[in-house]
């Protein structure tokens, strides 16, 4: 395989999310996790792909995919998706659709494109509060990156980055705090959710009280705004109110 240029990245690179229907927790424990990853292991083989980052969340799970060919990633992913489903809805006994819309897929299209899409996969949980560094959790592949483990030795990889890269080196240098958005910003969504439970945690209230109290509701926004570095516009869209009223409740 002939080595490939850093700018001529193509879209045989996808960043894949799958999430739960309704947001529910479908990885909510270690063994579902387990049982996830031992499905797309033991079948990436059979349908030429390479599963270069990953992270799985207790509701949603990210993966950076690379295949040339896009019709055997989509029965790859409907394959492991019904195995899991099957799995997951006869243990906890219930029936119906496990997975919202069945994954979403966004490609990929250069280098600085794919090192922000593994770094924005490993900081998931970092983003979500669940450890305070990336190396910290579990289930992902931000350790195979820095030990030059697993995909990072694949023949896909080697050709872009070489033999020996210095991934830890690369992602300080090329990080610019920029995170690759998922279709209909669910990951926006879900970071909102979950800086309002920490928010309604450490002040003991409802979301509520919160909403019917100026002061509070501007405490809120700019803890979401300072603490989980959401963007005014986006916490302006999740509550439904104008920018000019989400401007006159910022911190001067």
């Amino acid at each position: 395989m002939p080595r490939i240029a850093r700018k001529d990245l193509n879209t045989s690179f996808l960043h894949v999310m799958v999430q739960g229907v309704n947001k529910e927790y479908i990885f909510n424990n270690t063994k579902y996790i387990e049982q996830y990853l031992r499905l797309i292991r033991e079948n990436k083989a059979n349908y030429e792909l390479t599963i270069i980052a990953y992270c799985i969340m207790n509701n949603h799970a990210h993966f950076l995919v690379y295949t040339e060919d896009i019709n055997s990633f989509g029965k790859f992913m409907q394959k492991i998706n019904l195995l899991y489903a099957q799995m997951y809805n006869k243990r906890e006994k219930r029936c119906g659709v496990l997975f919202r819309n069945r994954y979403q897929i966004e490609p990929i299209y250069d280098i600085k494109h794919l090192i922000n899409c593994i770094k924005y996969i490993h900081l998931n949980p970092v983003k979500a509060r669940i450890v305070s560094k990336c190396e910290d959790y579990v289930y992902s592949s931000y350790l195979d990156f820095i030990f030059n483990k697993g995909a990072t030795q694949s023949d896909v990889m080697i050709n872009i980055f070489g033999n020996k890269c210095d991934y830890l080196e690369l992602f300080n240098q090329t990080y610019e705090r920029e995170f690759m958005d998922i279709d209909n910003s669910t990951d926006k969504k879900y970071y909102i959710i979950e800086g309002i439970k920490e928010f309604t945690k450490e002040n003991s209230i409802e979301i509520v009280e919160i909403m019917s109290d100026r002061e509070r509701l501007k405490q809120l926004i700019n803890f979401l705004k300072n603490e989980w570095e959401i963007n005014y516009i986006d916490i302006s869209k999740f509550f439904e109110m104008s920018r000019g009223i989400i401007d006159s409740l910022k911190t001067k």
